[in-house]
């Protein structure tokens, strides 16, 4: 599935951005908390995500679009809205498998008429938390290297590798004494 999102409204609808929050850098923090959320759930599927935000609220110097974690992002050029960009973006790639993600009714009904799904902004961080909550904890190392080998199970290493002990050209160029010897050290 292919996501388009309307930045803004998603991170004003679901209360992440309210005038009371704003302070300094406000923004910014929100734009990366989002996009942050949304690499860490979509995963490797997470560069068929484009997100866009309005430039006029872009940082300085941050070019007009680019990826984050995987996450394509937009700014919409100054004298453009998200919301032109985001109706641009649906016309150009529009399909089933896109999913535009607003509660603006003028992107709702552009989605429609292209036959795209939409999917409210509340709808969809409801989807993010169950997505993110069924997702398993998944650790970068196997689970022997914490809980050991299984009752019967040779190590892997020593499977692939055990015989060359056994080697005589090997023993000719490396020659190897056995370190339990009295004489080791």
């Amino acid at each position: 599935m292919l996501w388009l999102i309307d930045g803004y409204n998603l991170l004003f609808a679901v209360g992440l951005l309210t005038d009371r929050r704003m302070g300094p850098h406000g923004l910014e923090k929100a734009r990366l908390a989002l996009l942050g959320r949304l690499a860490a759930v979509l995963g490797d599927q997470a560069a068929r995500a484009t997100v866009v935000f309005d430039a006029a609220q872009a940082p300085p110097g941050v070019p007009p679009s680019y990826i984050q974690r995987g996450v394509h992002v937009h700014f919409a050029h100054e004298k453009q809205e998200a919301d032109d960009l985001i109706e641009q973006l649906i016309h150009d790639n529009a399909s089933r498998s896109l999913t535009v993600v607003s509660n603006d009714q003028r992107l709702i009904r552009a989605a429609k008429q292209r036959g795209c799904r939409s999917m409210s902004c509340e709808d969809f961080m409801a989807w993010i938390d169950r997505k993110r909550k069924a997702k398993p904890a998944i650790s970068d190392e196997p689970s022997e290297k914490s809980e050991g080998l299984s009752a019967g199970r040779n190590d892997p290493l020593l499977e692939e590798l055990g015989h060359l002990d056994r080697d005589p050209l090997l023993g000719e160029q490396f020659p190897f004494e056995d370190a339990s010897g009295d004489d080791a050290g």
